[in-house]
């Protein structure tokens, strides 16, 4: 850029000097008529002051005139050139105007030289008028001082300029880049840094983006692959227990059930013998408290063992109805509403299933003794559109139960009866059941009767696999 500004002041003098040189020209042929009139008439008086007129409208150093022979008539200015540069101007005059650069008593300076001719033609001398090169050097000085101080001023504009748009489009995104690798080594993971900028910034900030994503992925990934294995040591932790459970059951039931059957065969033998009310009270008593031990003896094993039936195709309403019927002696035959849904089929143990419907629907009684109890089912639609799940949902109209205890209810010998009214392992069944056939098992409150409502959700079957003979 310099270059350019250095070649453009070059010509720009050059032309500033043509200017200034012509000025003179132009002053010396203006001029030159009046003087050469007044010579003619030898009128000196009149050519002097035609002479000094110009020294008021330029900076003219010096004016001259001479005669046919070169030699001085008038000479005006502070130095006067020698008869040898005279003769040397009048011998060039003869072939018309001209201007050089020269040094009169050692001053230089540009003279015109301008030759002046009577109203015959015939030569009558020449003029010369000078002005001083300093003068024309001072002005291209100032030209080139003012345009390179000019160019300074620019050039800081522009480097100005440059870092500030350099400071804007790529300090600051950089600082806000270094800023977020500052959080981020802080231990803010979850931030993220700004896509702005240039494109290389932005390029940086995606890729610090894309490894603090994969980085949080796999943390993500570790802390579910932890989770995952604390949930399969806590179901090994669990198989073992049921495995014990089981063992315990079965030593339980081959120590109890015998000695329990034949106490209860002794006291009905011996109520056939006694007249007593009292006596015969007392021996009722004996053979309901050994038919409630039998019964806790039968859930401890059903609890303890894994079914081993066959699944097969169940038709689901006729599963409700002898779940249903199951129950239909312990309650009045009002109290249990049936709520029919679709025609559909669901795949699975019929006993197992029987008991952990059967299970819900005791709770439900015992929940509230003179309440209304209600069993249906619906089918459900997945996220995809399609109907490959069904809904089985017992309702009764109890207190209900509380959020908290949800999850613990399905622990086993949890119950929140009184001691002595329940074992806490008709729920543990019932969950148990499910997770064999694939289901799950939510609870809340039901809308339409205000107490508690489980809902146990089972693949539906598929229509290719409904042609199984079914149950």
């Amino acid at each position: 850029m310099g270059g350019v500004l250095a070649i453009t002041l070059n010509v720009v003098a050059h032309f500033t000097e043509e200017r200034l040189q012509r000025n003179l020209q132009i002053l010396a042929q203006a001029i030159s008529l009046p003087v050469s009139e007044a010579m003619e008439r030898g009128d000196l008086e009149q050519a002097e002051n035609s002479l000094r007129s110009v020294f008021g409208i330029s900076e003219v150093y010096g004016a001259y005139l001479f005669n046919a022979e070169g030699e001085q008539i008038i000479s005006l200015g502070s130095v006067h050139p020698t008869r040898r540069q005279a003769d040397e101007a009048l011998r060039q005059t003869e072939e018309g105007e001209f201007a050089q650069y020269e040094s009169i008593d050692g001053r230089n300076v540009y003279s015109y030289f301008m030759p002046l001719f009577r109203t015959a033609g015939q030569p009558n001398g020449f003029l010369q008028v000078t002005r001083r090169r300093s003068d024309i050097d001072n002005q291209l000085l100032q030209l080139r001082n003012w345009s390179w101080t000019g160019f300074g001023l620019l050039a800081l504009l522009i480097l100005g300029t440059i870092t500030l748009a350099h400071q804007r489009s790529i300090g600051q995104p950089l600082d806000r880049l270094l800023s977020s690798m500052q959080k981020v080594q802080e231990g803010d993971r979850a931030h993220r840094a700004d896509i702005k900028g240039p494109k290389e910034v932005r390029q940086l900030a995606g890729g610090l983006n894309g490894m603090l994503d994969a980085i949080q992925l796999a943390e993500l990934r570790a802390v579910r692959q932890r989770e995952e294995r604390a949930q399969m040591a806590e179901k090994l932790r669990q198989a073992e227990t049921l495995a014990a459970l089981g063992q315990l059951a079965a030593g339980v039931a081959h120590e109890l059930g015998a000695p329990l059957s034949v106490v209860d065969g002794r006291a009905r033998r011996l109520q056939r013998r006694l007249d007593q009310p009292e006596d015969n009270q007392e021996l009722e008593d004996i053979r309901t408290q050994a038919a409630r031990m039998t019964s806790i003896i039968e859930q401890l094993l059903s609890y303890g063992r894994r079914s081993r039936a066959q699944q097969r195709p169940l038709c689901l309403a006729a599963l409700t109805q002898r779940a249903c019927a199951l129950v239909g002696d312990e309650t009045s035959d009002d109290r249990v509403t049936v709520v029919s849904g679709p025609e559909c089929k669901i795949k699975g143990d019929s006993l197992s299933l029987e008991q952990a419907l059967v299970n819900l629907l005791r709770n439900a009684l015992q929940a509230d003794p003179a309440g209304q109890i209600r069993i249906g089912w619906q089918l459900e639609e997945s996220a995809n559109g399609s109907v490959d799940q069904v809904t089985v949902t017992v309702e009764d109209a109890g207190p209900g139960i509380p959020p908290e205890q949800a999850d613990q209810l399905f622990e086993p010998f949890y119950t929140t009866k009184a001691p002595g009214e329940g074992s806490g392992l008709g729920l543990a069944i019932v969950k148990r059941v499910l997770r064999e056939h694939q289901g799950s098992i939510k609870i809340d409150r039901s809308p339409g009767l205000g107490g508690a409502r489980f809902s146990l959700t089972f693949p539906l079957l598929t229509a290719d696999a409904q042609g199984e003979p079914s149950a």
